[in-house]
């Protein structure tokens, strides 16, 4: 086999890096040639490297995120850092977001998700309004389980916008189903203007608001934004 077979055969394999750093071998001088062992470890690091990549930005085009900045907001620095590690993503923890609007908790969700789908966690984005929306239709179509189905085995599931609008009856046996297969299973962020406290009301339905919360409300991971709107400090251009 010569050296172009071996090259077509690696793009073959869509084993595009390892390709090219075959391709790269084979123009330097002699002296300056790897040894076999070096050039496999280097085929197979740039491979590795690619690969990671390929899946981080397949992850972030799947994740749906509204904003895709990095982790910067204003919050306690302790908690910030904790939250970063997404060890809490591993423990299937959840992360309620509270304030009022434009102060930021969607760019927080949304960091955090970034920070995840750059881990390698596989990560959904949805607005609660289109959201229930959706899974309403999915009951007419009679994809309603295959669509809660995808949502449980999402590691990073986050919804945000919480309780803007009014839930209808269906939506709270949604949301309640989500949360139940979701908790101490899988990680959740929810982004909401209520605090915490007012969800349960929010959810106008006692026996539902009930189940829902007790799933919630107990999580060390309740940041409470604070300040007025960052679109007034950054209008739009």
């Amino acid at each position: 086999m010569n050296d172009q077979q071996t090259i077509d055969i690696l793009k073959s394999l869509r084993l595009f890096a390892m390709a090219d750093i075959f391709q790269t071998s084979l123009r330097l001088p002699s002296p300056n040639a790897p040894s076999a062992a070096q050039l496999i470890a280097e085929m197979a690091e740039a491979e590795q490297s690619a690969q990671r990549t390929r899946r981080t930005n397949r992850l972030l085009r799947a994740a749906r995120l509204r904003f895709g900045d990095g982790l910067q907001r204003n919050i306690d620095r302790g908690l910030l850092t904790q939250l970063a590690t997404m060890e809490w993503v591993d423990r299937g923890a959840t992360v309620l977001i509270t304030g009022p609007t434009g102060v930021g908790k969607s760019f927080l969700a949304c960091a955090l998700g970034t920070e995840a789908c750059l881990r390698g966690i596989s990560t959904r984005y949805a607005p609660a309004a289109k959201l229930f929306q959706a899974l309403r239709t999915a009951r007419g179509e009679g994809i309603y389980v295959r669509e809660i189905e995808r949502i449980r085995k999402t590691s990073l599931w986050i919804l945000d916008d919480f309780a803007l609008t009014p839930m209808e009856a269906q939506d709270r046996h949604s949301l309640l189903e989500i949360i139940d297969d979701r908790y101490r299973e899988s990680a959740t962020i929810i982004s909401a203007q209520l605090p915490v406290a007012q969800w349960h009301e929010a959810i106008d339905e006692s026996t539902i608001a009930d189940a829902i919360m007790d799933r919630l409300a107990h999580t060390p991971y309740i940041i409470e934004l604070k300040g007025g709107s960052q679109r007034k400090k950054h209008p739009p251009r």
